[in-house]
């Protein structure tokens, strides 16, 4: 009787930790996905395919950087996640455009909206400010990098290349 009730016991564990497993989602992990944009006149939009963006947490950040911008170094152009529907799905920011070198401009990591969380999103950007011009910018983004932003930052924070 007790090697019976040891072997259910022993084969309930397994189950147990079978399902358990099952259930385990994927880690985010921090990727460099490529875009290239023609920034549009006039605070126009311009947008990459959507990913999805499997969080349920806000803090749970995505980013964004910009190694080269056809208006300059150290120029800015707006960011921001939103849905294919256009509903915006996180804060804008102003991101600074590196020298050029695929290693230049810092990671920024901004965190969603509810919004954002569970959803197909896409990186949006346009000018910072009403220009009649237009300007080519490159860069990498992540749609949640698995980094959550920090309690002492209400938005974004931003790091070297690759830190």
């Amino acid at each position: 009787m007790k090697k019976r009730k040891g072997r259910v016991i022993a084969l309930c564990t397994i189950l147990a930790c079978s399902i358990g497993l099952g259930t385990l989602s994927v880690e985010a992990g921090n990727e460099n996905s490529v875009y290239s944009f023609k920034i549009k006149k006039e605070q126009g939009n311009e947008y990459t395919r959507t990913k999805y963006r499997q969080t349920t947490t806000e803090r749970n950040t995505w980013k964004v950087r910009m190694y080269h911008s056809q208006e300059g170094t150290n120029t800015y152009t707006t960011y921001w996640l939103e849905r294919s529907d256009g509903t915006n799905v996180s804060p804008s920011v102003d991101v600074k455009a590196g020298s050029g070198g695929l290693n230049s401009g810092r990671n920024y990591y901004i965190k969603g909206n509810a919004g954002a969380n569970a959803t197909e999103v896409r990186l949006t950007a346009e000018n910072n400010n009403y220009s009649s011009s237009t300007y080519t910018i490159d860069g990498y983004w992540d749609e949640e990098t698995g980094r959550m932003l920090p309690s002492q930052y209400k938005t974004y924070y931003t790091t070297e290349y690759n830190k």
